[in-house]
Order: structure tokens, then sequence, then C-alpha cells
């Protein structure tokens, strides 16, 4: 957007250069003119240099030129990037308007939900190399969960990632994510139910415990704590194996990769019995939402939207003369 633009040239000047570069003659461009000045919402600086322009105003001038002339091809970079959001939302129905038409979009970007709201296929490109291509929502997919694997990659690198050590009186062996099938697994839908399974060993009796359990998203962040206490559930361990499970009905998590982390607590539920925490294997979650971006949290929760529409009249009187 905007290639060919002189710093020097005047917005007007530049509208004239850049659409003579993209093919047109200059009575296209008097014919178009005053659609992409209406367009761009900068008919107060048409004539000022566009080297005074920002980078928003110039880019909204570049895509108004490209956009009016109707191309058969458009290339879509990060434009939307800038701009209010009643531009942006203008730029959306412009480019729905051009595909409506025939054209062809090729629409780089980051905004994934831009991406999935404009293109029917896309193409993941990583270093050059073609990844994945097809479906636009297959497509993010392989991104995001690219993005998730090097996310945990860095969090393992970051961590100690040890297991615990074994106690003087017991030990959690293995921490363990059943899906629905109560069966171990690393991929699980978010409206699914999941269960942590916690395997222990106790060499004496050792009586009454407590166990928090957490969720912990492959940036380090914990996204959900489970207690025993909190839960008025007191597990006691006895001499031999044993297992203890905590339910999630549903998961709720947001897509993204995670490990389920437990400890073993007193009684009271005052003081850690574990040095260290007992953890499991990287597990996937497929949500519904786009996961990898900033404001998507950190859990789906369960919900029921409605609306209530108030309706009232207006009752006009006119004076008789």
């Amino acid at each position: 957007m905007g290639a060919g633009f002189h710093p020097d040239l005047s917005g007007r000047e530049n509208v004239y250069l850049n659409g003579t570069i993209l093919g047109l003659s200059k009575k296209e461009i008097e014919q178009r003119f005053d659609e992409i000045v209406a367009f761009s919402e900068l008919e107060r600086f048409i004539d000022t240099p566009v080297k005074r322009y920002s980078s928003g105003m110039t880019v909204r001038l570049g895509f108004a030129v490209a956009a009016c002339i109707e191309p058969d091809i458009l290339l879509v970079d990060e434009v939307l990037a800038v701009g209010d959001a009643s531009f942006q939302q203008k730029c959306m129905q412009r480019i729905q308007a051009l595909v409506d038409r025939g054209t062809s979009i090729i629409f780089v970007s980051h905004n994934l939900y831009l991406v999935q709201a404009i293109c029917a296929s896309a193409l993941y490109i990583d270093h050059g190399e073609i990844v994945a291509r097809g479906k636009t929502i297959d497509v993010i997919a392989a991104y995001e969960k690219a993005l998730h694997v090097q996310r945990a990659e860095n969090f393992q690198q970051n961590s100690d990632g040890d297991q615990n050590d074994l106690d003087a009186d017991f030990e959690i062996a293995k921490v363990e994510v059943l899906g629905p099938d109560l069966n171990e697994t690393t991929d699980i839908r978010s409206d699914q139910p999941a269960s942590i399974q916690i395997h222990y060993y106790a060499y004496k009796d050792i009586g009454p415990i407590n166990v928090s359990a957490y969720i912990i998203r492959s940036d380090g962040v914990t996204c959900c704590m489970m207690r025993t206490s909190l839960g008025e559930f007191t597990p006691r361990l006895s001499q031999g194996a044993g297992t203890i499970t905590v339910t999630l009905l549903p998961l709720q998590l947001i897509g993204g990769t995670y490990f389920a982390e437990a400890w073993f607590l007193n009684q009271s539920d005052s003081m850690l019995l574990t040095q260290k925490p007992g953890r499991s294997d990287w597990f996937v979650v497929h949500g519904n939402a786009l996961s990898f971006e900033e404001r998507s949290g950190v859990y789906e929760p369960k919900t029921h939207w409605q609306q209530q529409e108030n309706s009232y009249s207006v009752k006009l009187e006119m004076d008789e003369e």
C-alpha cells in the first residue's frame, strides 16, 4: 500500500502518481479521484505533502487508491493494523465487495481474526518454507499449535523440569491427564471433561493429607488451582500404591499447551510434604476461540446469552388553531 508514493508530493499528486503506477490513465484517475479521497477521509489534507502524513494516513490513502481501482489481484499487507475502528470496518467492507466481484485478495497478516474473517484459504509460511495450506481454519490451527509448541519448549528450557525426588515416606510416582474416556491423553477438547490422576506410593501409613493440583500454560501462567481442602475431600495415605483423581466437568481451558502439577500437603493444608511437584507430560487443548491472541484469556466458560429489547412509542399532539 502506497508503493511509489513520493514524500515531497502532496496527497493529490501521489494519487495520480500511484494510480499511474497501477496502470490507470489520467482520465480514469480523474473519474475515481473524488471516490478515492472520500474513502481515505483525508479531504482536509489532500494537498499536504505526504511527508507530513502519519504512517496511518499514508496507508489510508494507499488503500483507497488500490481498492477504488477494482484490481484483478490485490495484495494487502497488514493494512488494517492502522486506522480507527470505523476505517477498519470500511476496509473490510470494501475487501468483501472486491471478493464478491471476483478480485483475488492476497491478505498478509498476523491478525488471525482478520485472516479468518476475510480468507477462504490460507498459507502458513515459516522462514520461507510452506508449512501448511488449505482451509483457513485448519491452517490457523496448525499455526497456533506451532506457536504453543515453541512456547512450551522455551518454558521447558527456562525451568528445571525435574520430577520430585523420592521422599522418605512416600512419593508421587506419576501425574497423568485423562480424557473423557479416562485414558491418558495429550490431546483434548476444551468442551470435554478431563481428569488429573496422581499416582503415589506410600512406604508406610501416613494418614490424612491434602492435595493441590494446578494446570499451568506453556508460558508459565497458572490457569487454575484445585485443592482437596476447598473441595471438602480428605484423602488418606495408607501403605502401598494408590491414585488421587480430580475431574473437571468440562475442562474449559482456552486452546493451547499445558501441563498438570501436583503437590501433597499436611492435614491442616499449611505445609508442603513434597519438596518438588509431580508433573504430567505436556497436553494440547483444542478450543473454539483463537488461542494465541493476548485477549483470549485462559478459559472458555459455559455461557448463556440473551437479549431484551425495550420498545417505545412517541405520541405527537398538535394544537388546533
